[in-house]
């Protein structure tokens, strides 16, 4: 039993290994420039070892984005509470999810270039991007039971809008060059959105204005 869990442990350090090494090159260089050979010598493993854990690059990229959408998806649920402020803890848990997944614009602009041409890759997103809405519509439904969001709204609408919001605000940031900062890009344009669905969120963001 011992040495299962030790194998186990082992073979989890590796993986999140490769996730990391794979996204410090993916950092430094281009997506497609980056090849497999360079993420298993930097992992500190052989090529054939790479493919005991991932199929493709696409997979590992997949694997970083699905890791930070469980811990968004884990936060908020943690956040579903009466008492707290339930909506500026959605707002600050998107952005930071932004933050942590598009550490700069060519790594952003990589994964929409990669989104056109891989279909495995574009349908790996899409799946993460369900989870997304997912989480958001559950908060949403939450804060209407508890009245801090008004009842008329959609809670599916909402999950779309601001889905919506997190992808245009991504290709501004890229079009632009990476110029501003992607977190205080991504906090003012949902504070828009959020000011639609609660007037609670209104009268405190007027109030420090």
């Amino acid at each position: 039993m011992g040495d299962f869990l030790k194998r186990e442990k082992n073979k989890e350090y590796t993986r999140n290994k490769l996730i990391e090494v794979a996204m410090e090159l993916f950092q430094k260089k281009e997506y497609q420039k980056t090849t497999i050979e360079e993420i298993a010598k930097l992992a500190g493993i052989s090529k054939p070892t790479f493919f005991a854990y991932f199929d493709s690059k696409e997979q590992l990229l997949y694997a970083f984005d699905l890791k930070q959408i469980h811990t968004f998806e884990l936060y908020m649920k943690e956040q579903l509470s009466p008492q707290g402020d339930l909506l500026l803890e959605l707002r600050e848990a998107i952005v930071q999810m932004a933050i942590n997944l598009h550490t700069t614009h060519l790594l952003t602009q990589n994964m929409m270039h990669l989104v056109t041409i891989n279909e495995n890759y574009k349908r790996l997103l899409e799946d993460t991007f369900s989870i997304f809405r997912k989480v958001i519509k559950e908060v949403v439904e939450y804060g209407q039971q508890h009245d801090i969001i008004v009842m008329e709204v959609g809670a599916e609408d909402v999950a779309k809008d601001l889905s919506t919001i997190y992808l245009g605000t991504l290709v501004n940031w890229v079009i632009t060059s990476g110029q501003g900062s992607l977190g205080n890009q991504m906090r003012s344009t949902l504070d828009h959105s959020l000011q639609r669905i609660s007037m609670k969120w209104r009268n405190v963001n007027e109030a420090s204005h």
